[in-house]
């Protein structure tokens, strides 16, 4: 029974090791998803969007009314006592003193308030700011999705650009150790001599560590799209799509249309309503502040608890305006105005650098795309006139008319044509996603 026990364990172990590995699936669009999702950069973006949102409703709560209230019962067990004169003797004469409880076994009381400001710039200021400060968090979350989205797109198609190094290495591999096993045949047939076998040999040992490399570079972009999108680094990933096919050339557009969909110019622009505000705030610590402020309070003391609500009562109500005005502060305001000032236009100067950069960056790219457009179509007929000529140089070698250092050299070519081809593809793709991202069209 021992035996069959160890036995199916061998067999369920064997069985797992040798099935293969589950992998899950993942188009562009998928992996996206998972992005928006999963990414820890965005997830604190959002988390300070929220926190904008809070401020904005912390902002508002100034404007409103502020209302307390307390109430409080004790009761008391011990007896104060107090050493009080009661009564003098008939017809004059020193007093008599007694001690006399002075405290009641139960107090109760409790209190209302109100206060309301009725008349502060500050407050105004503050919740228009609160409100341009929660549009410009949004702008900043905006940008900051559209460049993590931009680098999961760059990510994703530069993991199926080292798939298909991968696949061409292997290929020459694969080309190397056939031409390898043929030279052996003529070797042992004494169709070739010692020094070509050798050669071939060379030739094929050389393209096994290219492979490798090749295959350590896929490992390590997988391990970025992975972190990016929050996948487990243990799970197998297959990414499905399309490199053969890309989106045509884009048009070009005017600054000012990209100005009004770029998230970090508006971001910006957002700032600079701030600053004004900020101005504006700055201003209204110069005037008065009139507030109301309004209380009631009731205190009852008996010995009795059922008394306590109904005798010694004490009652309080206040109604009052509080008007506050600054008459001298060192200076203070003065250096603050011109430090708000100076504020406002160190934005404007941004927002002026941002739009040059903005236009620069625009040509630059349409620049990328037209030349990775044109190496596409270029590198496309030298892969195929590259496969052309490995065919042909193949039925050479074999027929004995090229020599085996010619079809290397036609079989190099062949292998960087395949990669030039491949690579002008990924370059564009990462011009155009750059586009999306500078025209503010994700």
């Amino acid at each position: 029974m021992k035996k069959l026990t160890v036995l199916f364990l061998i067999t369920a172990f064997c069985l797992i090791m040798t099935s293969p590995a589950f992998a899950a699936d993942y188009s562009l669009e998928d992996y996206l998803a998972l992005v928006q999702q999963n990414n820890k950069d965005l997830l604190i973006a959002a988390a300070n969007l929220k926190q904008a949102t809070e401020t904005e409703k912390l902002a508002r709560s100034q404007a409103l009314p502020t209302i307390g209230f307390s109430a409080s019962l004790n009761k008391n067990f011990l007896e104060v006592e107090q050493t009080t004169p009661v009564e003098s003797k008939p017809g004059g004469g020193a007093l008599i003193y007694k001690d006399v409880v002075v405290n009641t076994d139960y107090d109760f009381s409790f209190g209302l308030g109100l206060s309301q400001q009725l008349f502060n710039i500050n407050v105004l200021n503050a919740i228009r700011a609160s409100k341009e400060y929660r549009n410009m968090s949004q702008s900043v979350y905006d940008a900051q999705n559209d460049a993590i989205i931009t680098a999961a797109k760059k990510v994703f198609f530069q993991c199926f650009l080292l798939e298909k190094f991968y696949d061409i290495k292997k290929q020459t591999e694969d080309r190397a150790y056939d031409h390898y096993m043929l030279m052996k045949k003529k070797y042992e047939t004494g169709v070739v001599s010692k020094l070509a076998f050798l050669n071939s040999e060379v030739d094929w040992k050389m393209a096994v560590p290219e492979t490798t490399n090749a295959r350590m570079n896929l490992e390590l972009c997988l391990i970025n799209l992975k972190n990016l999108a929050g996948i487990a680094q243990e799970e197998e990933v297959n990414l499905t799509g399309d490199m053969s096919v890309f989106p045509d050339m884009p048009e070009n557009v005017e600054l000012e249309q990209v100005m009004e969909s770029r998230p970090d110019y508006l971001a910006l622009m957002k700032e600079k309503s701030l600053r004004e505000l900020n101005i504006k705030a700055n201003m209204a610590n110069h005037f008065p502040t009139l507030s109301l402020d309004a209380s009631y309070g009731y205190s009852a003391a008996d010995d009795k608890f059922s008394k306590t609500f109904n005798e010694n009562d004490k009652q309080v109500c206040k109604v009052g305006l509080t008007l506050s005005l600054p008459v001298y502060t060192g200076g203070a305001l003065s250096a603050q105005d011109r430090t708000v000032k100076l504020d406002a236009e160190t934005t404007e100067l941004k927002i002026r650098k941002k739009r040059e950069d903005i236009m620069s960056e625009l040509r630059k790219i349409y620049l990328s795309l037209q030349r990775e457009f044109e190496n596409i179509a270029l590198a496309e007929t030298t892969m195929t006139t590259a496969h052309q000529a490995y065919d042909i140089a193949e039925t050479a070698f074999d027929n004995g008319v090229m020599t085996q250092l010619e079809l290397k050299d036609v079989r190099v070519n062949l292998e960087s044509a395949e990669l030039q081809q491949i690579s002008s593809v990924y370059n564009y793709l990462c011009a155009y996603f750059d586009w999306q991202k500078a025209t503010g069209n994700m």
